[in-house]
C-alpha cells in the first residue's frame, strides 16, 4: 500500500527490516495441512513463525509458517509440493512492497443470516458474491489482512443496556456472515470512507448486515457500529432472483483449497472474481497474510453432477490450471452458463500456487444440532504450549458443557521467545439450562475456566508476572 508520509511508513517499514536482518533467507517457509473429521495435534512455532488453524463442520486448515535458520538462496517465487495426504509445504519469496501497520486497521462484518451455519448452494454462491465485493472494495490500495467466514454474527443490544456490552445476548458461533480485517492508510481517511460505502450500497441492495469497527474514543476490538441492519426477506428474494437456478438441499461434498503466494493487494480480488464468474460457491473461507505470505483457504461444494466421479486425491497446481479443473468439478452451473473470466495471469495472483484436496464431506449442520456458543481466548506466554486445547480440555470438564470444538486458532513466536494467541473455542451447554440463564452460565464458566487454566500453567513452572490470559463469551470483555 502506497503511504503518503514517512510517519506512515516507519512501522511497516522497520517490521520488514527486523524481520530481513533475522532470517537467513529471503524466502519464508510454510506448510499447509487440509483434515476431515479429526484435526490432527498442531505444534506451537518453532524459531520466528506463525501458525493459523481454522475448522468449520467437520474439515479444516492448519498453516504454519516460520523463517528460516539456515542461510540459502532459495528460488524465486513460489515452491510447494505435496508431502501427504493432505499436506502440502514449500517456501514463498516474500514481497517488500506489502507496507503495512497493523496499527492502525479496522474490521467489516457483513451478515447474510443470524442462524446456525447451514447454508445451501445459492447461499454458497452468495457467500461467493459477498466475497467478491468485499475484496473489489479494498481495491488496489488497501490491504486486506484476514477475512473469515462464517463467523459470529453481532446484533446490537436494546438501549436500556450499558454501553460495555453487558446487555450483549450470547452469540451464535457460527453463522452466514463475513468478517474483514483491513489496514488503513491514516494519511487518507477518504479511502476507508469509499470502502464502507462501496460495501454498504451492495449490502443494502441484498438485504445484509452490515458493521464496522466502533472507533470512538475508548472502544476496543469487538465492538461495532451498526451501519445497516440484516433484511431477511430482502436477502431471500435477491438470492432467489440472483441463483434460483442453483441445485436444491445442503452441499454433502466439497473440495478443500489454499491459494498461497506472497502477499499483494489486489490478489484475492482477483481470485473472487475468478471464482464468482465460475459460478462456484463458498461454504467457508480464511484468508490471512502470516509472514507476508498470502493464505486464501476455501471450502468449496462440488457440483452435484459430479459427485463420485472422481477420488479423493490432494493436487499442487499452478493457479490458472488449477481455477481451470475446479471449475471442471465445482462450477454450478454449464460452462456455457458461466460468464466470461479474465486471464489470471494478469492479475496480482499470477503466480499463485493451488492445493487442493477432495472430496471430502464438509459435515453442513443439521436444524437440530445444539447451539454453539462462542469463547474467545487470548494468551500471552513466554514459551510455546498449546493454549487453546488445555483451554477446550478444561471446558469439556464441565458438567453443563454438552460438546464442543476449537474453531480457530492463530498464534506468533516474537523473536524475544513470546508466544502471543488469540483462539475461538465454540461450546454447547445442557439444553436443560434456560435461556435466561445462559449469560450466567457462559459468565461462570469462562471464570471458572480461566483460574484452573492460569493455575495449571503456575503449577508448570510458568512465573505469574509473565503470564497473560483472558478468557471470556463477549468479545469486546478480552480486549479490556
Amino acid at each position: 500500500m502506497r503511504v503518503s508520509n514517512v510517519t506512515r511508513q516507519y512501522p511497516a517499514l522497520a517490521k520488514i527490516a527486523a524481520r530481513a536482518a533475522g532470517s537467513a533467507s529471503p524466502a519464508i517457509q510454510f506448510s499447509v495441512g487440509h483434515f476431515a473429521n479429526e484435526q490432527p495435534e498442531h505444534q506451537p512455532p518453532q524459531g520466528v513463525g506463525e501458525i493459523l488453524s481454522v475448522r468449520i463442520g467437520g474439515v479444516g486448515f492448519q498453516l504454519h509458517t516460520w523463517s528460516p535458520v539456515t542461510p540459502g538462496y532459495p528460488p524465486a517465487g513460489v515452491i510447494a509440493d505435496e508431502l501427504g495426504a493432505g499436506r502440502f509445504g514449500g517456501s514463498v519469496m516474500i514481497n517488500p512492497d506489502f507496507l503495512y501497520d497493523s496499527a492502525h486497521s479496522t474490521e467489516i462484518l457483513l451478515t447474510l443470516g443470524h442462524d446456525s451455519w447451514r447454508p445451501d448452494y445459492a447461499d454458497s454462491l452468495m457467500v461467493t458474491l459477498a466475497y467478491k465485493v468485499m475484496t473489489t472494495a479494498a481495491g488496489g490500495e488497501v490491504p486486506i489482512l484476514f477475512l473469515q467466514s462464517p463467523v459470529a454474527p453481532f446484533k446490537d443490544p436494546p438501549p436500556r443496556f450499558r454501553v460495555d456490552g453487558s446487555g450483549e445476548a450470547p452469540r451464535v458461533s457460527n453463522g452466514l456472515a463475513l468478517r474483514m480485517l483491513i489496514a488503513l492508510d491514516t494519511g487518507n481517511p477518504r479511502k476507508r470512507l469509499a470502502l464502507v460505502r462501496n460495501i454498504a450500497w451492495m449490502a443494502a441492495e441484498y438485504g445484509m448486515g452490515l458493521q464496522v469497527t466502533d472507533r470512538r474514543f475508548g472502544r476496543v476490538r469487538g465492538e461495532w457500529w451498526s451501519v445497516l441492519r440484516h433484511e431477511p426477506d430482502i436477502y431471500q428474494r435477491k438470492k432467489t432472483e440472483l441463483f434460483g437456478w442453483a441445485p436444491d438441499g445442503v452441499p454433502d461434498c466439497a473440495q478443500l483449497l489454499t491459494f498461497v503466494g506472497p502477499a499483494r493487494i489486489g490478489a484475492s480480488a482477483a481470485i473472487a472474481a475468478d471464482l464468482l464468474a465460475r459460478n462456484i460457491g463458498l461454504l467457508s473461507i480464511s484468508e490471512a497474510t502470516l509472514q507476508e505470505v498470502a493464505f486464501v483457504n476455501v471450502v468449496v461444494p462440488v457440483a452435484p453432477a459430479r459427485k463420485g466421479s472422481t477420488a479423493a486425491s490432494g493436487k499442487c497446481l499452478p493457479i490458472s490450471a488449477g481455477l481451470g479443473a475446479l471449475a471442471r468439478d465445482c462450477g454450478l452451473t454449464a460452462r456455457r452458463g458461466a460468464r466470461r473470466t479474465g486471464r489470471i495471469e494478469d492479475t496480482p495472483a499470477t503466480d499463485y500456487r493451488l492445493l487442493r484436496t477432495g472430496p471430502v464431506d464438509p459435515h453442513v449442520g443439521e436444524p437440530d444440532d445444539a447451539v454453539f456458543r462462542p469463547i474467545w481466548v487470548s494468551w500471552q506466554l513466554p514459551s510455546s504450549r498449546d493454549v487453546p486445547e488445555m483451554v477446550f480440555a478444561h471446558l469439556l470438564a464441565d458438567e453443563h458443557v454438552v460438546d464442543g470444538r476449537v474453531d480457530y486458532t492463530r498464534a506468533r513466536l516474537a523473536p524475544n521467545g513470546k508466544v502471543r494467541g488469540r483462539a475461538k473455542i465454540s461450546v454447547a451447554l445442557d439444553p436443560a439450562i434456560d435461556r435466561v440463564d445462559v449469560p450466567a452460565r457462559l459468565s461462570d464458566l469462562c471464570s471458572q475456566v480461566e483460574r484452573d487454566v492460569l493455575t495449571h500453567l503456575l503449577g508448570d513452572g510458568e512465573v505469574l508476572r509473565t503470564v497473560e490470559l483472558t478468557i471470556a463469551w463477549r468479545e469486546r470483555w478480552v480486549s479490556r
